[in-house]
């Protein structure tokens, strides 16, 4: 697990500065995360996130590729949606 941790340049400059292990801060933001969707603080935005901002952002990178494939599975699943 610290080998994957250590890819990620943010989690290195959190536990500099913060002085607690990346295993641990990476924990709390799940036990954090999960308390918030179980009680259904912050349920909308997640569902937003989800539904709408990350399939935006497919789409974009559908339109700049030259793959003509992911356009129609993208400006189909804004047509369903």
């Amino acid at each position: 697990l610290r080998a994957k941790l250590d890819q990620i340049p943010a989690l290195k400059e959190a536990e500099a500065t913060t002085k607690v292990p990346k295993e641990f801060l990476v924990l709390a933001a799940c036990a954090l995360l999960l308390v918030l969707l179980f009680f259904g603080i912050g349920a909308g935005a997640l569902c937003s996130i989800v539904g709408f901002v990350y399939p935006a952002y497919k789409s974009f990178e559908a339109i700049e590729s030259k793959n003509r494939g992911d356009d129609t599975q993208w400006l189909i699943y804004w047509v369903v949606y």
